[in-house]
């Protein structure tokens, strides 16, 4: 019961109430998802046919651009698990999105502690498509 009071009064201490938190929390999700779109980040798809790329849609933490760095390349991804799709973008994207979102702190940028699962995914997805992005 304490814990529910607590979390409640927490939600009203920062001036929102919980609904008004969700749809913020839905706003900031719908543009993130927009302006990643529109700086270019590849959309792959994620189901029962692409194991490695469900798996590093687990893994990645929700709502952040997860940073991934190998051989000086550089590789940003967003998850939408909703639309079982991953947002891929190079460091050209990142700063495009960078520009679009003007300074919004909409998502987090983390680098990931692990490339590993990303760099198979990536490497999986460039002999698949041939390294040509795919249509959305």
């Amino acid at each position: 019961m304490f814990i529910l009071l607590a979390s409640l009064l927490a939600g009203c201490a920062g001036g929102q109430t919980p609904r008004e938190a969700f749809q913020q929390q839905t706003q900031d999700l719908v543009m993130t998802e927009y302006f990643l779109d529109k700086a270019g980040f590849q959309h792959w798809p994620v189901d029962q046919t692409t194991p490695k790329r469900q798996a590093l849609l687990d893994a990645i933490p929700r709502g952040k651009l997860s940073t991934y760095q190998r051989n000086g390349q550089t590789y940003h991804v967003y998850t939408d698990e909703a639309a079982q799709r991953l947002y891929v973008g190079d460091e050209a994207a990142y700063q495009r999105y960078l520009a679009l979102s003007q300074g919004r702190k909409l998502c987090e940028r983390v680098v990931a502690p692990d490339s590993s699962s990303f760099w198979n995914c990536y490497d999986e997805y460039q002999a698949l498509t041939g390294g040509r992005p795919r249509s959305q």
